[in-house]
């Protein structure tokens, strides 16, 4: 878990680092650069100066002997110049002739303070990008240790009344006892899920009856089918002997997930019917509804996490969204698949597919 959650801290932290890093550099390569082009924009601006006063003579005062503190700049039209800076003024002076000088005040010329901007700016930018970084590294680890303590709460109270339970069942309720131990089970997962890091156990494949499982997950429903369909159950039909090679229990929560929805949003628009077979070398559970149906768009996004058609949003049926990503990551991490399709005239068709057991040889007499 630890070593997971230091990925993601990195993985987050690391636009951040790459901003900073690529932006420092680019700031010391060319910062130099940007003041030497400043340095060169002043001098310009100030050699123009100098040949407007060699072109207007009369602008400019008469110096016979050039202080110590002038230096020379260069040419302009054939004649010796250069400039001093003293305090908010600058000095721009000609050679006139080898004894004289000409010589103008002109308001200084400030450069532009690239090293301030781009230092202390940059610096003040980058520290805002670290300390946001720190927060959100910060929050995303505390998001993870309330979610496993939450999660490991959870286990832990579910755990001691279904052991409870399981003792005052008894042995006289065989399927009771059976699912107050797949209960249990449950909960087994979500301390996996909490000892192996955020990530869920492999599943345990093994061969079992598909049609089995099938009516052992409808049994949870069956009652509140019998009161939709005046007393009638659910339709289950299997085509021979269908057994899949999976995780038992991972197929009963998925199987569960599909009675559920079922019950929930196409039972009280008609008939539900669960159709068991196999197709090459997989078992197949089928259940086909007559209710609302799904657009196109719809059933694209169908499994995808928190999302919630308009019309289940409007039935006013809880539910977060979950129970089919779930149920179909479950499918597909046991080697199989869960897909939906139009039913005709109307309604959904879910197609549960997993691995299917090995045919049984026949015995030798």
């Amino acid at each position: 878990m630890r070593f997971r959650a230091f990925v993601f801290v990195a993985l987050i932290s690391l636009p951040a680092l790459l901003v900073v890093g690529f932006g420092s550099a680019y700031v010391v390569l060319n910062v130099p650069k940007w003041e030497k082009s400043e340095d060169l924009r002043i001098k310009r601006e100030y050699r123009e100066v100098a040949e407007e006063l060699l072109e207007h003579q009369e602008k400019g005062d008469v110096v016979v002997s050039k202080p110590k503190e002038w230096r020379w700049s260069g040419r302009v039209l054939k004649r010796q110049w250069g400039f001093v800076e003293e305090g908010g003024k600058a000095v721009i002076w000609v050679r006139d002739s080898p004894e004289k000088f000409r010589s103008v005040s002109a308001e200084r010329i400030e450069p532009v303070p690239y090293k301030v901007i781009f230092y202390f700016g940059g610096g003040f930018v980058a520290f805002v990008i670290v300390v946001l970084t720190v927060f959100a590294d910060w929050s995303f680890m505390r998001f993870l240790r309330e979610r496993d303590d939450f999660l490991a709460a959870t286990a832990h109270d579910l755990t001691t009344p279904l052991v409870g339970l399981r003792y005052a069942i008894g042995r006289d309720h065989d399927e009771a006892r059976r699912l107050n131990e797949r209960m249990i089970r449950l909960v087994g997962n979500i301390k996996d899920f909490l000892r192996l890091g955020g990530r869920r156990k492999p599943p345990e494949q093994s061969a079992f009856d598909l049609a089995g499982i099938c009516r052992e997950a409808y049994s949870m429903f069956a009652d509140d089918y019998r009161d939709i369909f005046d007393g009638r159950d659910v339709e289950i039909a299997s085509e021979g002997d269908v057994r899949a090679f999976a995780d038992e229990t991972m197929a009963l929560q998925i199987l569960w997930n599909l009675f559920g929805n079922d019950l929930k949003y196409a039972a009280p628009y008609g008939r539900v019917a669960v159709r068991l077979f196999r197709r090459g070398d997989f078992a197949i559970a089928e259940f086909s509804d007559e209710g609302q149906g799904m657009t196109r768009r719809q059933m694209r996004r169908a499994f995808d996490r928190y999302y919630r058609a308009k019309t289940a949003l409007e039935s006013g049926k809880g539910g977060f969204g979950i129970g089919l990503c779930t149920s179909r990551d479950f499918a597909r991490a046991m080697g199989g698949d869960l897909t939906v399709r139009r039913n005709e005239p109307k309604g959904c068709v879910f197609e549960l597919k997993l691995p299917a057991a090995p045919a049984a040889r026949p015995t030798e007499a």
